[in-house]
C-alpha cells in the first residue's frame, strides 16, 4: 500500500529548489524523516515515488535523492528497482542516531522506544557499577567525583551543563569497569542517556543527585553488591520520569 503525502505539520510552504542547497536538502530529510519516525509513513508501507515527492516537496529529483540515501544510511528506509522505496522494520532503525532523535515529531509518546531505552540500560549499567566497584582505580574514582561535583554544581542553573555532565559520569562509571566490550557500549549509553534528556524534565531532582552520590560512594568503598543496587535504582528513577 502507498502511503498519501498529505499537507500537515511538515508540508509548510518550501522556497524554490537551489540545487546544492544544503539547507534545503537537510529540511527535506528532516521532513521526511519526522514522517516516519512519527508513524505517518508505517513499516512496511511504500512511500511515493521520486517524482511525486519532488513534487510536494516543491524541490528537484536531484535532492529527493540525496534524501533517500541519508535515510537509507540511518536505517528507516530501503530503494529498490521495481519496488520503490519502503520503510524498514523498525528493528533495523539507527533509533539512538542524534538525528533521528532530533527529527522526532513526538518521542514522548513512542511508548516502544521509551520501554526499550529503559530496558537497554537496566541490562549494561547495573553490571558496570558492580564490577567498577571491584576495579575503579583512583583516578577512575577521580573523574566519577568530578562528574558528580559538575552535576550538583549545575543542577539549578545550567540544565546542559547537568547533563552533560550527567553523561560523563555513566561514562566514567562503564570506564571504571575496566571491561573492553563495556568500554565499547559507552556510546551507546551516551546516546541513550541524550535521548532520555529529550523527554524528561527541565531540572535535575534532588533524588536523582543523592543517587548518583550512592553509586559513586558504593564504588569508593569497593561495595561491588551495593554498586549495583544502587544503579538500579537511579534506573527506576529515570524510568519514572520517562514515563510521566
Amino acid at each position: 500500500m502507498t502511503a498519501t503525502v498529505s499537507v500537515n505539520a511538515y508540508d509548510r510552504p518550501t522556497p524554490p529548489d537551489t540545487g546544492a542547497n544544503g539547507k534545503m536538502h537537510s529540511a527535506v530529510v528532516r521532513r521526511l524523516g519526522g514522517r516516519i519516525l512519527g508513524g505517518e509513513f508505517k513499516p512496511g508501507e511504500s512511500l511515493p515515488g521520486e517524482g511525486e515527492l519532488a513534487l510536494t516537496l516543491a524541490v528537484s529529483r536531484t535532492t529527493i535523492r540525496e534524501a533517500i540515501k541519508v535515510l537509507s544510511a540511518k536505517g528507516l528506509i530501503e530503494s529498490r528497482p521495481r519496488i520503490g522505496i519502503r520503510v524498514r522494520a523498525q528493528e533495523d532503525w539507527r533509533v539512538l542516531d542524534p538525528d533521528l532523535l532530533s527529527w522526532h515529531p513526538d518521542i514522548r509518546r513512542d511508548a516502544r522506544f521509551l520501554e526499550s531505552l529503559v530496558e537497554s540500560r537496566r541490562i549494561i549499567e547495573p553490571a558496570a557499577a558492580e564490577i567498577a566497584a571491584e576495579r575503579a582505580t583512583a583516578q577512575d574514582l577521580a573523574l566519577i567525583e568530578c562528574a558528580y561535583d559538575s552535576m550538583r554544581k549545575h543542577a539549578q542553573i545550567n540544565m546542559s551543563a547537568c547533563n552533560e555532565a550527567d553523561v560523563q559520569f555513566h561514562h566514567a562509571v562503564i570506564g571504571a569497569s575496566h571491561n573492553i566490550v563495556l568500554k565499547a557500549l559507552t556510546s551507546t549509553i551516551e546516546a541513550a542517556l541524550r535521548a532520555a534528556f529529550f523527554v524528561t524534565s527541565e531540572y535535575m531532582d534532588k533524588n536523582v543527585i543523592d543517587a548518583h552520590y550512592q553509586i559513586m560512594e558504593r564504588i569508593r568503598f569497593r561495595d561491588s553488591e551495593g554498586a549495583r543496587k544502587a544503579m538500579l535504582h537511579l534506573l527506576d528513577i529515570a524510568a519514572e520520569d520517562l514515563y510521566a
